[in-house]
């Protein structure tokens, strides 16, 4: 992998992944998707209340929380200072997840790093909590896409409005080069490896194929942009510059 990160103008030995939840303005709702890390990795990292609040927006205007899953960069900007950080918002998570996470059985061993998270932070807000699985809708124009493998309830969004489209495809691809051009590349945190790997070839291809622009939680920031099919199975990513500004 060094020599393919080198191959790429990349530092063979050092990583950089980006953290980017995103924010989705309907016109009549503010819709979260994915929270960051939280309290646990500042100063560099869990900055997601000033974010909303450059971009111009206040927490107390979000009207929708979506999980993509409950990994501790996903959910741990749900609380600030032991209460909601959105305070108005209802929740929306795959069921999957959910009944994976929360169980006591799943505070003790390998699991018990997330688990333990997910009791502090989502378990609180769970009676504000709606569960969907593929093909439910958070609202018209937002559908769940199947997406497991990452996690068991991993979840990506597609989203459409006025015959535009966005495909949400949260940790399907944890690298812009690696992941993309090797989607058979094995990722450490993918919980089922061989899962996560058909997941990501076949949202790739997706967006490939019909040329909807991704926006990818761990992409360089801003974090969307478009999927070329290479040839030999791998893909390309082309971030945006102004075409979705036009």
């Amino acid at each position: 992998m060094q020599s393919y990160a080198a191959s790429n103008n990349l530092p063979p030995t050092r990583m950089e992944i980006g953290f980017t939840p995103m924010v989705l303005n309907t016109g009549s709702q503010l819709i979260m998707f994915d929270t960051g890390n939280g309290a646990a990795r500042r100063p560099q990292r869990g900055l997601l209340k000033e974010a909303i609040m450059m971009a111009g927006y206040k927490p107390e205007q979000v009207d929708i929380v979506v999980l993509s899953h409950f990994h501790p960069d996903h959910i741990g900007g749900l609380m600030e200072g032991g209460a909601p950080l959105f305070p108005n918002a209802r929740y929306v998570t795959n069921a999957a997840e959910y009944d994976f996470w929360t169980p006591e059985s799943k505070l003790t061993g390998g699991t018990a790093r997330v688990a333990k998270l997910a009791q502090s932070n989502v378990v609180p807000v769970a009676n504000k909590m709606t569960m969907l699985k593929a093909g439910d809708s958070v609202v018209t124009g937002v559908d769940a896409v199947a997406a497991a493998g990452h996690t068991p309830g991993h979840t990506a969004f597609h989203i459409e409005s006025e015959g535009k489209r966005l495909l949400f495809i949260a940790d399907a691809c944890n690298h812009y080069i690696m992941s993309m051009q090797k989607p058979d590349w094995h990722v450490r945190f993918d919980m089922d490896k061989e899962g996560a790997a058909a997941t990501r070839k076949k949202l790739l291809g997706m967006a490939a194929a019909d040329g909807i622009p991704i926006a990818g939680y761990h992409m360089p920031f801003p974090a969307v942009g478009y999927v070329e099919a290479m040839s030999g199975g791998g893909y390309r990513y082309n971030a945006v510059s102004y075409q979705l500004s036009l």
